[in-house]
């Protein structure tokens, strides 16, 4: 026994080293926020880092910051303020942790298909796809961070059915905690967890298990309340929680979606259906290689993991994707929570080099985690689209040349008017003094009200727009900027109030 347990830690010391070293690599080439880059410009990043910012300083999201993802998001943002304030050196620490517990994952779930030596190999290459691809963009969305509670959930829901074991107590609990962060990050990504339940709870009501779907559902709730209740009363002792609902449920559900659904209820379950057929297409057409890996998960369930394990498949699947796609909108980055499912199209592979690597010596481990890691990290560098961004330097940036202007004033203040979060908050570390402190992806009329409003009364010493020129009464334009920005050209316009 002693000799059994002291392989099995060895087994995990290696996989926790592995898993270190590949997603340290592969993060640091894969994200614009690593060290690597100049800065990560992605306007969603910087609107959460923000957020987060504002967080430390005692601002509440949503009643006095108006952002519209959840509320975990914005406290992993806070705490990579915390480590470094004006670059997002803060959140490569945080998306490393993540893409680790991703890998870790990965390779639980291959051991589960008795995939013992060759995990070593496929593990680091899964997560070398994944944020490759062009779903990860830039890194650092709300998307990556909930990664490591789906790849959790997809391990529990397998080794359930493989190993035809119940869900203890534990696990149930746990598939609560997990669920529970993935509402207070995004919830649209909840379907995933809508999609877990299907099989199981198929395989209860045959069986007339009443009292352990009580037990369930008991254990679930318990986990989604240790994560919601913390939530709850941050809001509810600020005197938000009518924001709380009003911004992060109501404005997502009614104003994010595309409104093509139509009126009866079958226009708009077949709106959601076209809206999800039209997502998935777009998803798969920019991230092929994933693409092609789910294709052959659902081969290798198809042929050789029988019903249940195929059923759980596509109801993973389907329901991931109906929830992320089904309101009309087709971002890049709506597709990363999809790209899990590529692990199931290295099954067939993993399994036919399990034999191979089975007939080697002892050293094969060492060699093979090696190879994987060199390999991935090479994968990496040569298919990720952010790596031409390496090249770009801080003095090409506006925000950096913008900079050193603003810094000029005093504790400055600052507005950027009219578009997202373009970094300027952020290399300048200025906290916003505006609730409405960018625009959103969000059909709302009270932002640009407000945004009028702050530029009519000179509520901030610069305001910051991109893409057009504007005559504003009580500022005047100091300075104008070029940046390469997803590949094409932007130009950042800098005004500074008159009275200054």
């Amino acid at each position: 026994m002693k000799i059994t347990i002291n392989a099995l830690s060895k087994k995990y010391l290696w996989v926790f080293i592995t898993s270190l070293l590949a997603s340290f690599l592969i993060i640091t080439i894969c994200s614009k926020s690593s060290f690597l880059y100049p800065f990560n410009d992605w306007v969603d990043a910087n609107c959460f880092f923000t957020v987060g910012k504002s967080m430390t300083s005692g601002m509440v999201v949503y009643r006095d910051i108006f952002e519209q993802k959840g509320l975990l998001l914005y406290v992993i943002h806070a705490f990579a303020y915390l480590i470094s304030n004006d670059t997002f050196f803060g959140v490569f620490v945080f998306e490393e942790i993540s893409a680790t517990a991703v890998m870790i994952f990965a390779f639980k779930i291959l051991f589960l298909y008795d995939c013992n030596k060759s995990a070593f190999i496929f593990a680091p290459l899964f997560s070398a796809v994944i944020y490759s691809s062009h779903a990860f963009c830039q890194g650092d969305s709300a998307e990556e961070f909930c990664l490591p509670f789906l790849m959790c959930g997809l391990y529990l829901s397998l080794k359930s059915l493989k190993l035809k074991k119940a869900f203890s107590a534990k696990q149930l609990f746990c598939i609560g905690v997990i669920s529970g962060c993935v509402l207070w990050i995004k919830y649209t990504m909840l379907g995933f967890f809508i999609g877990f339940v299907i099989v199981p709870l198929i395989i209860i009501l045959r069986n007339r298990e009443w009292k352990y779907l009580l037990k369930c559902v008991g254990f679930v709730v318990l986990g989604v309340a240790a994560v919601s209740l913390p939530v709850l009363i941050y809001f509810a002792v600020n005197g938000a929680i009518k924001d709380l609902f009003s911004v992060y449920f109501y404005d997502n559900m009614f104003l994010y979606s595309d409104g093509s659904q139509g009126e009866s209820l079958l226009a708009k379950i077949f709106g959601v259906l076209l809206n999800t057929a039209k997502g998935v297409y777009y998803a798969a057409k920019k991230n092929i290689l994933p693409a092609i890996l789910v294709l052959f998960g659902f081969m290798y369930e198809l042929i050789k993991d029988g019903r249940k394990m195929l059923a759980n498949y596509v109801a993973l699947t389907v329901f991931t994707a109906l929830f992320i796609f089904g309101g009309g909108r087709h971002y890049d980055y709506y597709a990363l929570p999809l790209c899990v499912f590529s692990l199931h199209g290295f099954i067939f592979a993993a399994e036919k080099t399990e034999a191979f690597l089975n007939k080697k010596g002892k050293g094969i481990l060492k060699i093979s985690a090696a190879f994987s890691v060199i390999f991935s990290t090479a994968f990496s560098l040569l298919i990720c689209p952010n790596v031409k961004s390496m090249l770009v330097t801080k003095e090409e940036l506006a925000q950096y040349k913008f900079r050193e202007i603003i810094n000029e004033t005093k504790n400055p203040t600052l507005l950027n008017y009219g578009t997202l979060d373009n970094g300027f908050y952020t290399v300048c570390n200025i906290v916003p003094n505006c609730k409405y402190f960018c625009n959103l992806n969000l059909p709302l009329d009270d932002i640009k009200t407000a945004q009028d409003e702050y530029v009519s009364s000179g509520r901030t010493d610069y305001v910051v727009t991109r893409g057009k020129k504007y005559q504003f009464e009580n500022y005047s334009l100091v300075s104008s900027a070029t940046s390469d920005y997803k590949g094409g050209k932007r130009t950042y316009y800098l005004y500074k109030r008159n009275n200054m």
